[in-house]
């Protein structure tokens, strides 16, 4: 009897909510579940950005060649506004509009790739590429030097998985955490590899990234060739224990500019072998380039640029 009474009510309650959900036919619309009162930043057709929350959706409108156009109204700062599915280029939640905060200038962060994926250029001398599935992370690359063979090039490789993310109630922001093991070859002979923990805790405009690894299964020595531009020799205890600190600091009322600031140990019972990264970080959702500053205890100070492509949506 109680069966009888249950499943009439759970299907109306069902086909209710069914009801009440914004359908859509077009493909910017259904490329994200629109939800009410949820804060969403579109990039329209003209490279505006605009940030508003989702109240409805709209009238829909015809244009010139007949064709129907769909419509959602969004509060925003000026009001509330409609926009046509035909005016907006992207559409994504706040939350994941931030498509590089998978790491920062050299340190991964503890954010997955998801399902992103990226090429880059490093010092216009390293070529990386990373793709995301879930919360697995691999990205890998190498180094194009003239006057080196392919034996002789640094090649890398790293496998990243977050397992761990926790929204904050009572303050605003999140932390993640990650785990990962790195391959980097100095020449192809010398194999370098170490494992990894990292976290990094989300404020509404800074992320701090803190590291710990750990080099594990290789030499203590390496001989390293670099062509004709001469040789020389690496020394990397096996067993060291090294971290890094990380800062991505958005500046205040900018969408597209952040400060990027890094610090590095490979172990920690040699502060000499640190090195660091103070820059900024332009970026939108298909591009960035990060411009500083490298600074090594030998010492030494270079400049240090990073451009990285999105290509996919």
């Amino acid at each position: 009897m109680i069966a009888l009474i249950l499943i009439p009510l759970i299907a109306c309650m069902s086909f209710q909510s069914f009801a009440e959900e914004d359908m859509f036919t077009n493909r910017i619309f259904n490329s994200i579940k629109l939800g009410k009162d949820q804060a969403y930043r579109m990039r329209l057709i003209n490279g505006d950005i605009l940030t508003g929350t989702y109240k409805e959706k709209g009238d829909n409108t015809i244009r010139e060649d007949s064709t129907i156009i769909e419509s959602i109204v969004m509060k925003t700062m000026i009001g509330d506004i409609t926009l046509y599915s035909d005016e907006i280029l992207h559409i994504a939640m706040i939350d994941d509009v931030y498509r590089h905060s998978s790491s920062l200038y050299v340190m991964p962060t503890a954010d997955a790739i998801k399902d992103n994926a990226y090429c880059s250029l490093t010092q216009l001398a390293f070529v990386q590429a990373g793709f995301g599935f879930e919360n697995i992370s691999v990205n890998g690359g190498i180094t194009l030097i003239p006057g080196m063979s392919f034996d002789e090039q640094g090649k890398h490789l790293n496998v990243k998985y977050t397992f761990y993310e926790e929204k904050q109630d009572i303050v605003p922001g999140h932390y993640t955490l990650a785990g990962g093991y790195s391959l980097i070859y100095a020449n192809t002979a010398n194999l370098l590899q170490h494992a990894y923990l990292v976290g990094s805790f989300h404020m509404p405009r800074t992320t701090l990234t803190t590291s710990l690894f750990f080099k594990t299964g290789s030499d203590d020595v390496y001989d390293a060739s670099a062509g004709r531009w001469g040789s020389g020799i690496i020394r990397f205890s096996n067993g060291s224990l090294g971290f890094g600190l990380g800062l991505d600091i958005s500046l205040t009322a900018r969408h597209d500019t952040k400060v990027l600031a890094e610090l590095w140990c490979a172990d920690i019972m040699r502060p000499r072998n640190s090195a660091g990264f103070l820059g900024l970080r332009l970026c939108n959702d298909r591009y960035s380039m990060d411009a500083g500053l490298a600074m090594f205890t030998a010492p030494a100070i270079i400049p240090a640029v990073k451009i990285q492509w999105l290509p996919f949506h």
